[in-house]
This record gives structure tokens, sequence and C-alpha cells, in this order.
């Protein structure tokens, strides 16, 4: 059964979503720029596709991040109240904070327990990470602490990080040494993958390592994605990431040191380079407990009749650091439709758990779709 109908939109159903996210409380931000406490159930602005996510609880809520077109920064939320199911929107910076339709990119987990993200988003344990661009190109940070404390600003920007401002972010977190720690992945403007590394023991500071020598320089909007394949609380963390060069999807890995994979998948596009580019998302199950499962998801390339727009998924194989069988996702709406992010939960196993958020542009205008991989899908109203 399909979360929403077209037809229901301009009657309200969105509207639903109003109570069912927690209003952070206010807090300073660097450069005299405040938290503005809106919460919505439409988005008055228009708005750029939404660039990341997370899923929480077992899968039952999910966050998500996009811009609009005069700099501010929502969340959005959804959760899971069937029979209705809910989207609120919440204005996290006001308008001129962010350089339009640039890449953004999250991440959770929750602090002093032995999982990584089975907590509330409310609970005073909760963390989280947005790291998105101002009008120089230039990284920042906004720092999510559960219960009454809620969003502020975090250090990343006094670092001065110069980013492409086209291709991707990708952000993960785990736990090292005992000790929450933040990755954070990014283009230079010369096309080189880096990391910016932090950690919460003496005095955090962030540093940045070079991944690979070069991203997709001949495209902008290339995305970076990186998923942790250890769960939360391993000895150390196992790397995986996914990066565009020269119309290929090329991998990398860390496990004490960086080293590339074997993934080549061939991801050109003829209409790839406006609203989300070419695009892909890695998505890590069971991040908690057990051994987690990785699932790259991209776009057909248009080589063949009816391919254009499809959305396929294949399995990666952590060890081995190949692609597995791709399969085509059937009910993917609007033959244009590009994934931009994806995210899994902390308690299931592929297919179940999957959030999915996607663009089509099939009638002229963008559409923005939110997917489940049982099924299940939603058109959010954010244009």
């Amino acid at each position: 059964m399909h979360w929403a109908l077209p037809s229901l939109y301009a009657i309200g159903w969105l509207a639903l979503g109003a109570a069912s996210i927690a209003i952070p409380s206010v807090g300073p931000l660097n450069e005299g720029i405040k938290v503005e406490k809106r919460q919505l159930t439409s988005v008055p602005e228009n708005s750029y596709p939404v660039k990341s996510s997370f899923v929480g609880t077992a899968g039952n809520w999910a966050k998500f991040f996009f811009s609009t077109d005069n700099g501010k920064l929502y969340m959005g939320t959804w959760t899971n109240t069937a029979p209705s199911l809910a989207y609120g929107y919440e204005e996290l910076l006001p308008a001129g904070s962010v350089k339009a339709n640039t890449p953004i990119a999250s991440t959770m987990w929750d602090l002093n327990v032995t999982v990584g993200s089975g907590l509330g988003w409310t609970n005073a344990n909760k963390r989280a990470r947005v790291y998105y661009l101002d009008s120089s190109n230039v990284l920042q940070e906004l720092i999510y602490n559960g219960g009454v404390t809620g969003w502020t600003a975090g250090t990343i920007g006094a670092s001065n990080i110069v980013t492409s401002g086209t291709n991707g972010l990708s952000a993960i977190s785990f736990k090292l040494d005992g000790v929450e720690n933040v990755r954070v992945y990014y283009a230079e403007p010369s096309g080189a993958v880096k990391e910016a590394t932090w950690g919460a023991f003496g005095t955090p500071q962030w540093a940045t390592v070079t991944v690979a020598t070069s991203a997709s320089a001949a495209y902008s909007l290339s995305p970076i994605t990186f998923v942790n394949t250890n769960t939360w609380s391993a000895a150390a963390p196992s790397i995986r990431g996914f990066y565009g060069r020269a119309n290929i999807i090329r991998d990398v890995a860390w496990d004490s040191t960086w080293s590339s994979g074997s993934v080549a998948q061939s991801f050109i596009d003829s209409t790839g380079s406006t609203n989300g580019g070419y695009s892909f998302s890695a998505s890590a199950w069971k991040v908690d407990a057990g051994t987690p499962i990785v699932h790259l998801f991209w776009c057909g390339d248009g080589a063949a009749a009816g391919t254009l727009g499809t959305v396929y998924r294949a399995p990666y194989d952590i060890a081995a650091k190949t692609l597995g069988a791709s399969t085509a996702i059937t009910f993917t709406q609007a033959p244009h439709s590009f994934i931009v992010t994806g995210a899994a939960t902390n308690a299931a196993t592929p297919p179940t758990g999957n959030h999915l958020f996607a663009w089509g542009n099939s009638t002229g205008t963008p559409v923005f779709w939110h997917y489940r991989l049982n099924g299940e899908y939603a058109q959010l109203a954010l244009h």
C-alpha cells in the first residue's frame, strides 16, 4: 500500500507531521547566526533535493536534510505512525546560511550506550552532525545534542576547509578507543577526495587526510558516499567509500590504511548534470550489532530503452570489495528519477528498513520522492 496518493497532497496530508517532531532548543551559532525554531507542515521556499538522511530506532523514523534557493537549511522528519504516515519540516538555519544547491552530509549516534543508534531523537544521549557549505564553499557544521540542548554550531568552520562546492559530501561516526569519532568526506577544488577527522579526546581538533587523488573532475555534482562496515562498538572501523571518476563509480577502503577497491560501475547519464547529478548512494544495515550489510544504489545510464532513471541496487562484498548482481527497483516513480541519498536502519536486513530520497523531472518541474524497499513511496511537497 502506498503512503499517499498525489491527489491527496492538495488537501493537506502533510499536515499529519506537525506534532510528530520534537522542537530542539535554540542554541547560539558562530558569527551571530541563530538556529531558527520553526516547525512546518510544508516548505514555503523553492527547495533543492534532499541530500542527506539517516534512519533511527529500527527504521520507525527518519531525518532528512535539504536547502532552499534562498539559503535556508531544513530538516524533515518522517515517522511511521501507520495507518497515517507523518511528515514535518523544521527550519534549522535562516536565509543566506547555505550556498544554494550544494552538498549536505549527516551522521547520527548515541552517547554512553553499547549500541550505536537505537535511542529516540529527544533522548539526552542522542547525537547528530550535519555538514553544509557556506557561500565560499567552506565546510560548516551543526551539532545536535539530544534532550533540551538541541542544535548548536560546530568547530569545523574554523579549519577553513574549502571544497569543490559541487561534488558530494559524506559523513560517518563510530566509537574508537572509548570515544566518539566523526569522519567527513569531500572533494577539494582540484578533485582530490579528502577526509576530515575528529575525535572526542583531549582538545578535539579537525585534521585532514587524502583518500583519493581525483574524484570526477569532469562532472560537477558527483556524489561521495562512505559507510562504516564494522559495528559501532567494534575495536576499529572498516570504512568503504564510493566516488565518481570519469563516468565510473570508484571505491576505496580503509582497514588501518587506504587502498583501492574493485568497483567500476558506469554511471554516465545524459540528463544527470542538474538537480542532483550523477547519483548513487551506499547504505549499511545492522550498524549496531551483527554483520553489517552494504548495498549500493544508482540510476540507469539510458544506454538501453527504458533504463534512463531506473533505480538499481547491488550488494557490496565487504571483504572482496566487489559489487554483486544489480536489481532494478520496479516501483520507482517518474522516469528521470535520481537517487540523492539513502540510509538503512540499525535493526533489519535488506530489503527491509531502507529509505531512499530521489527526484524526477519528467514533467519539467522537479518532483521529490521518498522510497522504502518494501515498495512504499510518497511524494514530498518541497518545491
